[in-house]
């Protein structure tokens, strides 16, 4: 399997940096570089460089990338993008019940800083009714499983 190599953040200076900087990293980064903001992300998949300027989260396997459709967090859809940027699918809201209301849902980037209900890189998110935590196949769309939290986050 090609797996995505060297995700980096591209800056409003030109300056890059990898993508995975820690917080002290990265004051350092900007504190050397008088970078300011992030303008785009680049990788490195079979030997192509490819960017975007919409934010993306790389994929647990590295084969792919998560996306906010148009990079609108309010679209309520999430794009799972191959390595060269053609879409493999998309993500909406999922109807877990009758009192489920989707179009009132939202879905957040994975991965959550919460972790219940066994799920490790799942994502935040509301279906319109209740929040929950969502685990998805990256590959297929299929919601997996999901949990309730014991408070809101």
């Amino acid at each position: 399997m090609d797996v995505i190599r060297k995700l980096e953040d591209v800056w409003d200076n030109g300056e890059s940096a990898p993508a995975s900087l820690s917080c002290e990293e990265l004051d350092h980064f900007k504190r050397i570089t008088n970078a300011k903001r992030v303008v785009a992300r680049r990788w490195v998949y079979r030997g192509q460089v490819h960017q975007t300027p919409f934010f993306v989260r790389l994929l647990p396997d590295e084969s792919g990338l998560v996306q906010y459709e148009n990079n609108d967090p309010r679209s309520r859809r999430l794009l799972v993008l191959n390595g060269d940027e053609s879409q493999r699918l998309s993500i909406t809201v999922p109807q877990i019940d009758g009192h489920s209301r989707p179009e009132r849902g939202y879905l957040s980037l994975p991965p959550s800083s919460a972790r219940f209900g066994g799920i490790e890189w799942g994502c935040e998110g509301n279906d319109g009714y209740t929040d929950y935590l969502f685990d998805f196949d990256w590959n297929t769309g299929e919601l997996l499983r999901y949990a309730r939290p014991t408070r809101p986050w």
